[in-house]
């Protein structure tokens, strides 16, 4: 066989060898990233279960503490708990719960709202500021806030500019924190740095612009009436919302030298319902907490 006899049928065989080799090896690594998945699936369940056994086995050794330490040593493990949210899997049962006893409450709702929601978007996203795990994080706690609002249309309003205030302060405060983190110990920082690089360069600057996204594409789940109160605070982002551009901008651009420095030096087992119902209230008891002290900082105030 050669060109000049059959150029159609030599063209195709050295063309489709080239390719066999590859082809092959391409397989061979997709069968190979198939099994990773599932070994890091399957790990991800182990630590869930672990971390479950072992929040079980401390809240044991805690009970049979005295007062004061034991009611030190419960809100010392309820922070690991509220950090623990999203791997956990609790984090929509926690925030809705967390929400549902603020209604019960009937008391500061929007700003007892904005405080839940920012305490459990800044302890879930902590200094993971990947814009996909921000993302992933903002809806769940909005879709809750979102489908709460629907049983309880007269408090809409408050919950829905709440939570969206609340959840954008989280993130806020989250930025702030990596900016610390890489800033001064960037040996803690190192793993997150190299795995997320690229996307954190290139998302974290554009923070504001996915958050109102993900603020309209909860919306768009929504009954109209909240569809359309979501869509109205998020039109308004201007003055209601806060800024992250130049706290993303200046992350992304120590990161960028931080990330240069280390290049050269070298789920289906969740918690139960009733621990989220829990979390949720120890939520909404420490926002609840804030709340009265900056009434009564006012009061004070007033007094004098």
């Amino acid at each position: 066989m050669s060109l000049e006899k059959d150029p159609k049928q030599y063209i195709q065989t050295i063309i489709e060898s080239k390719k066999a080799k590859k082809i092959s090896k391409i397989q061979q690594l997709l069968q190979e990233i198939d099994r990773l998945k599932s070994e890091i699936e399957a790990q991800k369940q182990k630590l869930k279960t672990e971390l479950i056994e072992t929040f079980k086995e401390l809240e044991y050794q805690i009970e049979q503490l005295p007062e004061p330490k034991k009611s030190e040593a419960l809100a010392i493990l309820d922070e690991y708990k509220l950090h623990s949210l999203e791997l956990l899997g609790i984090l929509a049962e926690t925030t809705e719960a967390a929400l549902i006893t603020t209604l019960e409450r009937g008391e500061n709702i929007k700003e007892t709202v904005f405080e839940i929601t920012k305490d459990l978007a800044h302890q879930t996203i902590d200094i993971n500021v990947d814009a996909h795990h921000i993302k992933d994080v903002t809806k769940t706690i909005l879709q809750v806030a979102a489908t709460i609002s629907e049983a309880s249309i007269n408090y809409a309003d408050e919950i829905l500019e709440g939570a969206i205030l609340g959840v954008k302060r989280g993130i806020k405060l989250s930025i702030e924190k990596f900016y610390q983190t890489i800033q001064y110990t960037p040996d803690e920082a190192r793993s997150l740095i190299i795995e997320n690089y690229d996307t954190i360069i290139e998302n974290l600057p554009k923070i504001d612009e996915i958050y109102i996204f993900t603020i309209h594409e909860v919306a768009q789940n929504c009954e109209p009436g909240i569809k359309e109160k979501l869509q109205t605070i998020a039109s308004k982002s201007e003055s209601l919302i806060e800024k992250l551009k130049n706290e993303a901008e200046l992350a992304t651009a120590l990161l960028k030298s931080r990330f240069e420095e280390l290049l050269s030096e070298s789920t289906s087992i969740k918690l139960s319902t009733q621990e989220a119902k829990k979390l949720g209230i120890k939520a909404f008891s420490k926002a609840k907490e804030k709340i009265e002290a900056a009434i009564q900082g006012a009061k004070d105030a007033l007094g004098k």
